[in-house]
């Protein structure tokens, strides 16, 4: 007979393990809803033998991007940027508030841009937001993809502005932008960590972003 190797005595302790923990009134166990109890899952260790384990996911910091001159604090606490009249190409856009271990967080997100001509309301609120998060980090708006305006030389690229909050946790500000925009290029400003793919699902433009927050 073949000598056992570490792997094989790991397991077998793993397995002696798993079933003196579910007899241990102290053990470390979950509830499921049917009213049994189970040991929580083993965390995987690398026992030498040449396997290696995957690490944790880790998720990288959102880039930070200019704030520009038009912000304005006091944004309304809504989802719905748009009004029924107003023209543009309408945007479901939303995503999920992380730390670098990918885990979601409660916080805070407020969203400014422009409308379809490319201008932005300084004398109210419109195409303005805030969203307060709760732990799933999940965020979304329903608004107008933003149209383009001249900046002393160029036209910026269609984009919309964010700051991102959440307890513990440094402050982002941020830009969003959009995959096949023909301004992304040559853009002073973009980061292309910040451009979004789209699609279009029944004459709705839909894009995706999670924002991760450094502490």
């Amino acid at each position: 007979m073949r000598p056992l190797t570490r792997r094989q005595i790991l397991r077998g302790l793993g397995g002696l393990g798993a079933v003196l923990l579910a007899g241990c009134p102290g053990g470390t166990r979950t509830a499921p809803k049917d009213g049994r109890t189970q040991p929580r899952p083993t965390p995987a260790i690398d026992d030498g033998d040449g396997d290696t384990f995957a690490n944790p996911a880790v998720c990288a910091a959102t880039a930070d991007n200019i704030e520009g001159p038009y912000f304005k604090p006091g944004a309304p606490h809504r989802a719905t940027l748009f009004a029924d009249k107003d023209p543009g190409e309408r945007l479901s856009l939303g995503g999920t508030l992380r730390g670098l271990d990918c885990q979601p967080l409660a916080g805070e997100v407020e969203i400014w841009q422009a409308d379809a001509n490319g201008d932005y309301d300084m004398a109210g609120f419109r195409y303005r937001a805030a969203l307060t998060l709760d732990a799933s980090g999940s965020w979304h708006v329903d608004t107008v993809v933003p149209g383009r305006y001249f900046n002393v030389k160029r036209y910026r690229p269609a984009h919309i502005h964010a700051k991102v909050r959440a307890p513990g946790y440094r402050e982002l500000t941020t830009q969003l932008y959009f995959e096949g925009d023909p301004y992304n290029d040559g853009d002073p400003f973009i980061d292309t960590s910040l451009i979004m793919p789209t699609r279009v699902v029944q004459g709705v433009r839909h894009a995706q972003f999670d924002f991760v927050l450094a502490a």
